[in-house]
């Protein structure tokens, strides 16, 4: 493992007051060659003095906010120009890794053949007795979840598995499913997503094309939350992830799979709003709805990529629901 090159890629908006912890957890990684790039998305204090300090950090500087998904195909381009690397892990800027994250992970998948991605066990930064994230699924309703969020840490009881997909806050993407994706409106993240969501589009995307995503429990990481879109604009998380939702439902789901989910993503959405009234009012909720509506509106401008995805897809759809719904396979 010692000669394999990782390139980590940070994307960052305002961060001068994290991005440190980030980055000195990179260069802490024990046993692997890195190449840390930074893209700064037009901040406004002082992350890119921060980030200069590092001198072994590329840094890359946006004229303007390229949002999360553009940022990162910016970087992955870049990194993907050198050819020693076989494998990009995207790091929030907000996230934090233990020294064993990149080497648990490397050695698990090691050998295994057609590999998307993986994770390992990523816990809340500021209390390490719950997680944020073991991986990420589809329920019943269509929505992606972050597989075990605010539960209590039982260590005895994971183990490492395929998955549906991974949490790109930390998280190890292969070279080779990045080099060949099925949707030819999508580099790697569909930048029309902007944020939100995109990490469950490329794990749909994964699947369909029959490669595999992992959990590593021995990999641990310390995630924050969303920091800069919370810290800057209180209800964009929610409004974003509104948008995405039926996006990432039409462009990679089974019209079979669609139709057996309706009721529950009917259901789902309804509730979905019932909180959003509940956390944010009657006007909130109202703001929500009508993202919904956009959202909706969007979706002819998806149609060639689910073309595209449906013709490269390798599995049937009672075993899509299967990876998608559940825990995990062994």
């Amino acid at each position: 493992m010692e000669n394999r090159t990782v390139a980590y890629l940070i994307v960052t908006w305002n961060n001068a007051d994290i991005i440190a912890g980030c980055i000195d957890s990179i260069f802490a990684q024990a046993g692997v060659k890195s190449d840390v790039y930074v893209l700064d998305n037009d901040s406004s204090d002082d992350t890119i003095t921060q980030v200069r300090k590092y001198r072994k950090v590329h840094l890359l500087k946006s004229t303007r906010n390229l949002g999360f998904a553009k940022g990162n195909n910016v970087l992955i381009r870049h990194a993907l120009r050198n050819p020693d690397v076989q494998w990009v892990a995207l790091i929030n800027s907000d996230a934090v890794l233990d020294t064993q994250w990149t080497r648990n992970i490397l050695d698990y998948v090691d050998g295994k053949p057609s590999v998307a991605a993986a994770q390992g066990l990523t816990l809340d930064y500021y209390d390490h007795h719950i997680v944020d994230s073991r991986h990420i699924y589809v329920s019943k309703r269509l929505q992606g979840i972050q597989y075990g969020y605010t539960e209590l840490v039982d260590h005895e009881a994971y183990y490492p598995r395929k998955v549906f997909g991974v949490n790109a806050a930390a998280a190890m993407f292969s070279r080779d499913f990045i080099e060949h994706q099925p949707d030819p409106d999508s580099y790697f993240f569909d930048e029309r997503f902007y944020m939100y969501y995109e990490d469950v589009d490329v794990a749909y995307r994964a699947l369909v094309a029959g490669y595999d995503s992992f959990f590593v429990p021995t990999a641990v990481a310390y995630h924050m939350g969303s920091v800069s879109a919370k810290k800057n604009m209180k209800m964009y998380p929610v409004i974003m992830t509104a948008r995405n939702h039926l996006a990432v439902v039409y462009k990679n789901t089974p019209w079979r799979l669609i139709f057996l989910s309706m009721p529950e993503l009917l259901k789902g959405i309804k509730d979905f709003l019932q909180q959003v009234k509940h956390d944010h009012g009657v006007k909130g909720m109202r703001k929500v709805l009508g993202t919904y509506v956009i959202g909706l509106l969007r979706l002819p401008m998806y149609a060639r990529s689910r073309r595209e995805i449906r013709k490269h897809t390798r599995l049937g759809s009672n075993y899509m629901m299967v990876v998608m719904r559940q825990e995990g396979i062994r």
